[in-house]
């Protein structure tokens, strides 16, 4: 097993959609297999959920309504900048406001994000 590094947990927030359409979206962008919540694309496993720290506000992205957990296993960083970058583009072409946070986000397009949503 691969000691933790910079590629071994993302979270992608995401406002404007449900928690259904957000697997959707992500099953969708990355061509994940689906097993309820959990996404799997390759050793990458994307469980998407009802972030529990959700407030109506909104303001600060740590609070949206969705949150993706992605956590990378063996697979190697390349494939995890690319899992990633493609749900945060599909988030952002459906309209949706989408930031992920993680060690490598200055590797994600729009920086994972920030700049677009940054409060």
């Amino acid at each position: 097993m691969n000691s933790p590094g910079r590629y071994d947990y993302c979270g992608l927030y995401l406002r404007g959609a449900g928690e259904d359409d957000a697997i959707e979206l992500a099953a969708r962008a990355t061509g994940a297999t689906r097993d309820g919540r959990l996404l799997r694309v390759g050793a990458v496993e994307i469980e998407v959920r009802r972030n529990s720290d959700f407030t109506h506000d909104g303001a600060d992205f740590p609070t949206w309504p969705i949150k993706m957990e992605i956590e990378t296993g063996d697979a190697t960083g390349y494939q995890v900048i690319e899992t990633v970058s493609k749900i945060l583009t599909h988030a952002w072409q459906a309209g949706y406001d989408a930031v992920a946070a993680g060690d490598f986000e200055d590797e994600l397009p729009g920086h994972g994000g920030y700049s677009r949503y940054r409060h």
